[in-house]
């Protein structure tokens, strides 16, 4: 699991790169659900080998955003490239974690199956994992603190165990871009300090860790880079620049009341 954070395919062609330098390029996107808009005109860029947090208000639309740039949903306008290339051509190139309540957890299955799934790409669908792959399945696993559960049905874990096991698969795929869905959502602190250190070492290795996240108290103690949206794009860049109280406002506006005594709201 230590392929290089840039080392791409060599069968992807470079003659259509578009903004090659940036991890995330995003141009004029806009999403509609009906008549409801749900992102409009955004223009983004997260450079490569950050660890970039998405905030905002529910029904803002930070979800929608990541599955659109994942294909998952169709913009009305706008253009999505990862490292210069679209979604199409990166498939094997981007980890996903999808939010957990979208999972089906009664699936029969064990996590170690979950784990080996992040595989099934680079191993072909019809081939069943080797010893090789049940090898880096089990140390991905190792990685948070899950290899004694390898054989438990995934029915059977506690919330956060679930969520320890959905980021094993995607980090076994050993890819340069990692995307996660609200990933500390309803665990414990104990597996959310257990996934916050491993996306920082992922992210000190070179690759680019982008999540959606909903806790305003830790942006600052956990992430490098933020993006604030609430249909459009509020403010993005360094956190140091971004997080400010006026980008806050602008943002929450009066939901901020709500979220605002943990926050140091008179810093400049």
């Amino acid at each position: 699991m230590s392929r290089p954070a840039d080392a791409m395919p060599e069968s992807l062609s470079d003659a259509a790169l578009h903004e090659p330098d940036q991890a995330l390029h995003v141009e004029d996107l806009t999403v509609s659900y009906g008549t409801t808009t749900a992102l409009w005109d955004i223009d983004l860029d997260i450079p490569p080998g950050v660890m970039c947090a998405i905030v905002g208000p529910n029904g803002s639309g930070k979800s929608t955003l990541l599955k659109t740039a994942l294909g998952l949903v169709r913009p009305v306008a706008g253009h999505v490239r990862f490292l210069g290339r679209p979604v199409a051509q990166m498939r094997g190139q981007i980890g996903y974690v999808p939010q957990r309540q979208s999972v089906d957890w009664d699936f029969p299955t064990t996590a170690r199956d979950v784990v080996e799934m992040g595989l099934y790409r680079r191993l072909g669908w019809l081939r069943r994992p080797g010893k090789d792959a049940r090898a880096r399945a089990m140390a991905a696993l190792a990685e948070l603190g899950m290899q004694d559960y390898a054989d438990r049905q995934i029915s059977q874990l506690s919330g956060g165990q679930q969520q320890r096991v959905f980021i094993a698969r995607a980090l076994v795929q050993d890819a340069p871009i990692l995307i996660l869905d609200e990933p500390m959502a309803g665990v414990d602190a104990s597996t959310e300090a257990v996934i916050i250190a491993l996306l920082k070492r992922l992210r000190d290795s070179g690759r680019t860790v982008i999540v959606v996240h909903h806790d305003l108290t830790t942006v600052q103690s956990y992430f490098d880079w933020l993006v604030m949206l609430n249909v459009r794009i509020i403010a993005q860049g360094p956190v140091a620049k971004a997080y400010t109280p006026e980008n806050l406002r602008a943002t929450y506006g009066r939901q901020l009341a709500m979220i605002a005594a943990p926050l140091d709201m008179g810093r400049t």
